[in-house]
């Protein structure tokens, strides 16, 4: 082991060693330690402390705590007792060896794994602090002053372990008085640890933010909350999210589930006192992948009002509040953006607290989102029609993330980052990780309920009222990040023969879902085993905005025991494949063999061909109707004549949806004139129509959103970038370019794409891997330089790199990079020392670096 690599290893160790003597968590606050702890301890003995009493058995609160749960309610952590603790009346003053004189307060609830205490009166004078810490002193919160809560009135302070804590308050010079008076104390008995709320309880296949999956998220997880709620008598836990609005004021906006503010029977919501006793913690995380990884150190804010409550209950389980106070500056926390587009996401995140667990993220783009209806499996009571995203995660390298108690309320994002629901529930589990997650549609938070401003998000949200349909999120410095336009894809670069850099790139591809209908699954259908073929069509209006664009997948709702086939035809060409792998009652997004290229001066027509099935089976889906006649009810029986289902029969529309990229193709040269028919459909014989035996679907959830074709995107240009700097701007049909007479060896070259005035975010370039058959892998060591840097390093022979991990020289964990590229922005860091630990298949080299 180098000495790099051996100072590294004692920081941590060092590090983990402080993390046993005081808390990682902070509230606006100015640390340090009690007066007290310099002495011996000037403590009573256990049998001296205050007693709170416990007359309740915590068995029985768990018990009913696992019904409430297993029916969506949030996770109870605490049982509230009612207590009258006051500075005037109760506990000792104390003068120290050194003369100093401080008040103690010593308390004792039996067997509680932690304590939370509440105040009816929380005012500390200029001058004054207050110190909270467990008896055997390996967690110390405050201290708290003046600035951590300006005026008086309610106010909670953090968990603290165990069952025994001390209070400390040092008084001001001034004697000015302070007001502490415990009204409520919080017995943590359920869904906690030592460390934190919930630490190592989630399932064993959650995955952890800062794994390789959480790579792309590292700016949307620092505004993600979780939320330690008081209501009535209970503490609760739920997860959430800081929210940007147009006015980018930094205002402590912070969404989450109607639900989360409900107690456990859904009969009470928090009172406005409550709410200003409710805890936020931010940054709750492991520093790396695994669950052994050090915690990073964690910041709380106390205090909410509401500002927009609707219930689930016919409606989408929306919650939107603002903190009482502004987040201090150094919190390092970020206002994610949002997306309030009813349209389904074909992949993304869900960041979360699963069973009050450290920061946890959970991957779909197997499954699209889809549309659902909210029902109480037992009440039959429903939420508003498709006011929920459903949502099935996927498997990924370090696990299978799914949602469990603890995560509700917690924000579901898109591709594009940003946040398109807050999740209701969902019977998903890491025994069945593929179950449903319920998220509440943001565009139905938006402004669907009620002219009131307590049931519309837009009056908070849009507070310029711009009507914009997305907002990208915002740094604390006020950066915004993101943009409504992709960047260029698997952009590379190599060195030529006379050191010139050539660059290449790919154009940026979207997707959209489109076809006719509701899109609910209402009732099922079939032929008794007869094959037949359902449709749906688009004309030539229809198809002008996407000519030459190609359909890549077609989706559908498979049902199990059933042989399907996919069947396109325009004009006189015709696409057929078999179905060979489907998950039956899934949307199923099919990719296909050979992507079909449209031409918009023909009818299209996509069938799913229903091959075999049980006479008892129903195969195909349709909507509640009514049918678009002529384009979302075709059937066929042969594949040759179409018909529309008689509408006193079966007035619906068959669900189906096709996937169109932007991706252009090439038309074949049987696209002539001549070669142009219509798909002959015609009204269906009332005999045949009644062949059809149909019957009501009992599925829950229901087909993604889909929408009428509209165009695409129009790039026009792109511009190239060297170290953040303009180099060129080239017309959009040109994916290369070569730098020549480039500024430094070490640069950073970044290339966006334009769409009339609007720019993507710059994408970074990586080197080619395969530059030239003449060229031999190079053996020299892994390094970075300079070692002295500034805006970036670069790492030398990145290719050997599986992981690369950069390390404060207080051993926290800063940025972790899965395959990195040749050049490392280190713009974002603070000046300081830094360990880079470069991990190869050989082993692990640390080099120490300095930024100035």
């Amino acid at each position: 082991m180098n000495l790099c690599n051996r100072l590294l290893r004692q920081l941590i160790i060092c590090l983990f060693c402080l993390f046993t003597v005081v808390s990682l968590q902070a509230q606006i606050s100015e640390g340090g330690l009690p007066p007290s702890f310099q002495f011996k301890s000037n403590l009573r003995s256990t049998e001296q402390a205050i007693q709170i009493p416990v007359n309740f058995s915590v068995e029985d609160l768990k018990a009913v705590d696992a019904w409430h749960v297993s029916q969506g309610a949030p996770l109870c952590i605490a049982k509230v007792i009612d207590t009258d603790f006051n500075i005037a009346n109760d506990g000792d003053w104390i003068t120290l060896p050194d003369g100093q004189q401080v008040w103690q307060l010593h308390l004792q609830a039996k067997d509680a794994i932690a304590l939370i205490f509440y105040y009816s009166d929380f005012y500390i004078p200029e001058g004054g602090k207050l110190y909270i810490y467990n008896a055997n002193k390996t967690q110390v919160l405050g201290a708290y002053t003046n600035r951590t809560h300006p005026q008086n009135g309610a106010f909670a302070t953090e968990l603290i372990a165990g069952d025994e804590a001390v209070l400390e308050y040092v008084p001001a010079p001034s004697g000015k008085e302070v007001l502490l008076r415990i009204d409520k104390v919080g017995y943590g008995y359920n869904h906690l640890s030592i460390e934190a709320p919930g630490a190592g309880q989630s399932g064993p296949c959650q995955v952890n933010i800062n794994c390789e999956e959480g790579d792309s998220w590292q700016l949307q997880k620092k505004g993600i909350i979780q939320m330690i709620q008081l209501i009535d008598d209970a503490t609760y836990i739920c997860s959430a999210s800081l929210i940007n609005n147009t006015a980018k004021d930094k205002k402590p906006y912070v969404l989450s589930a109607f639900h989360c503010s409900q107690n456990m029977s859904g009969t009470k919501e928090a009172t406005d006192e409550e709410l200003n006793q409710w805890l936020f913690y931010f940054h709750e995380e492991h520093s790396g992948c695994d669950n052994e990884s050090p915690i990073l150190p964690i910041k709380t804010m106390v205090g909410c009002t509401r500002k927009v409550a609707i219930p689930v209950e016919y409606g989408s389980d929306g919650l939107l509040l603002l903190l009482n106070q502004n987040i201090p500056d150094d919190y390092d926390v970020f206002f994610n953006g949002w997306d309030r587009i009813n349209k389904p996401s074909l992949s993304g995140v869900g960041i979360h607290h699963p069973a009050g667990d450290y920061m946890k993220i959970s991957t779909y783009g197997k499954y699209p989102t889809e549309s659902a209806t909210w029902r109480n499996r037992d009440t039959g009571q429903t939420g508003a029609k498709n006011a929920h995203w459903n949502v099935i995660y996927d498997a990924t390298p370090n696990g299978h993330g799914v949602t469990e108690g603890g995560s509700s309320g917690s924000p579901l994002f898109n591709s594009n980052g940003l946040i398109i629901g807050t999740l209701s529930g969902g019977d998903s589990s890491c025994e069945d990780p593929e179950g449903i997650n319920l998220y509440g549609k943001l565009s139905f938070h938006w402004n669907k309920y009620s002219e009131n401003n307590t049931g519309r998000m837009d009056l908070w949200l849009d507070p310029l009222q711009t009507g914009v349909t997305t907002l990208y999120g915002m740094t604390q410095t006020g950066e915004t990040i993101g943009s409504n336009y992709k960047g260029p894809a698997d952009l590379t670069y190599q060195e030529t023969d006379n050191r010139d850099i050539l660059l290449k790139w790919s154009a940026p591809l979207y997707d959209q879902l489109a076809g006719w209908g509701t899109s609910s699954r209402y009732n099922q259908y079939g032929l008794r085993g007869e094959p037949f073929y359902f449709a749906q069509k688009w004309d030539t209006i229809d198809l002008s905005p996407v000519h030459k664009k190609t359909i890549t997948h077609v989706c559908i709702y498979p049902v199990s025991n059933v042989t399907y086939g996919i069947y396109i035809k325009q004009g006189n060409r015709i696409y057929e494949e078999d179905v060979i792998e489907s998950d039956p009652d899934k949307f199923n997004s099919v990719k296909l063999k050979t992507p079909f290229v449209i031409d918009s001066n023909q009818e299209l027509l996509v069938a799913i061909h229903v091959k075999e099935y049980g006479n008892d089976v129903y195969p195909a889906f349709v909507d509640e109707g009514p049918a678009i006649d002529g384009k979302g009810n075709i059937y066929s029986l042969d594949g040759k004549e179409w018909k529309t289902f008689a509408k006193e029969e079966l007035n619906a529309n068959t669900l189906l949806a096709i996937n169109i990229s932007s991706q252009d193709g090439e038309l074949t040269s049987n696209y002539t004139a001549s070669g142009m028919r219509r798909i002959p459909v015609t009204p269906a014989e009332p005999s045949e129509t009644r062949r059809l035996s149909v019957k009501r679907s009992n599925v829950v959830s229901d087909l993604p959103e889909s929408s009428l074709i509209t165009a695409f995107p129009e790039l026009t240009e792109y511009k190239v970038y060297q170290d953040q700097s303009p180099l060129a701007t080239l017309p959009g049909s040109q994916t290369q370019y070569t730098v020549k007479n480039r500024i430094s060896d070490v640069s950073l070259f970044q290339v966006s794409a334009l769409y009339g005035k609007e720019e993507s975010l710059p994408v970074s370039a990586r080197i080619e891997t395969s530059v030239s058959n003449e060229l031999t892998p190079v053996k020299e060591e892994i390094d970075i330089h300079p070692r002295v840097f500034s805006e970036k390093v670069q790492i030398q022979n990145h290719q050997q790199v599986k992981v690369l991990e950069v390390y404060s020289s207080d051993g926290k964990l800063v940025r972790k990079i899965q395959r990195p590229n040749n050049i490392l922005n280190t713009s974002s860091l603070s000046t300081g020392v830094y360990f880079f630990r470069l991990s190869t298949e050989e082993g692990t080299k640390t080099i120490q670096g300095i930024k100035h």
